[in-house]
Order: structure tokens, then C-alpha cells, then sequence
């Protein structure tokens, strides 16, 4: 019975944690998606798929940067892919980064990068 119990709180376990895992994104819900913004970039031999996101009517960009194997990155990668994609898609002015508004997951496979321009 013993046996019995230890297996099904491991199987929850394991369930729980990978569940976590699965819905471990930056968070973005105080801020508006801007759907025509959406890419997939391949720079080098990584993947990255990256959206764009905006408080209303306010400057600046936030750029969420995810890579597609789901390996972490370092700031430097994110802001450097950040940088490139959000050029072309709304900056009329030079870029300035917004590093007090970056923010990334727990193991660091997304990023949230604030870029004004």
C-alpha cells in the first residue's frame, strides 16, 4: 500500500512539474499583442520566434524573444535579435533601449526586451 501511495505522489509530481514547465512564459498580460508584428527569424543556425508588445498609445516596444529550441539565451542574444526585428517594423526614430523594463522565464528561454524608438 505504501508502494501504491509513493508512486501516485510521484506521478502527480512529476505531472505538476511538467505542467509548470509547459506554461512558463514571460508575462505579458498587462500589455497589448501587436499581431502584424509577429516573425520567425533564423539568425545564424537558432530559430527565434518573436512578437512585439505596446501599453496603448505609449512608447515603448516590448519585445518578447523566444528561441525555438527552447535553450537558454543571455541578454546580449536577446536584445541583439530584439534589436534587428523591431527595426524595420515601427522605429522612426534611433533605437533606445529600455533596459529597466526587460524581464525573462525561469530558465531563460524568453526574454522580454523594452526598446523605445
Amino acid at each position: 500500500m505504501r508502494i501504491r501511495r509513493l508512486a501516485t505522489v510521484m506521478a502527480a509530481s512529476f505531472c505538476c512539474t511538467c505542467y509548470a514547465s509547459a506554461i512558463d512564459d514571460v508575462d505579458t498580460r498587462k500589455l497589448t499583442f501587436v499581431d502584424e508584428n509577429h516573425a520567425n527569424l533564423k539568425i545564424g543556425n537558432v530559430s527565434y520566434t518573436l512578437d512585439s508588445y505596446i501599453v496603448m498609445f505609449q512608447q515603448p516596444y516590448y519585445v518578447k524573444v523566444k528561441r525555438d529550441d527552447n535553450r537558454p539565451m543571455r541578454l546580449e542574444e536577446a536584445v541583439k535579435v530584439a534589436k534587428e526585428y523591431i527595426q524595420p517594423r515601427g522605429c522612426t526614430e534611433p533605437l533606445a533601449r529600455r533596459a529597466d523594463l526587460d524581464k525573462y522565464n525561469s530558465d531563460k528561454s524568453q526574454w522580454l526586451i523594452g526598446i523605445s524608438c
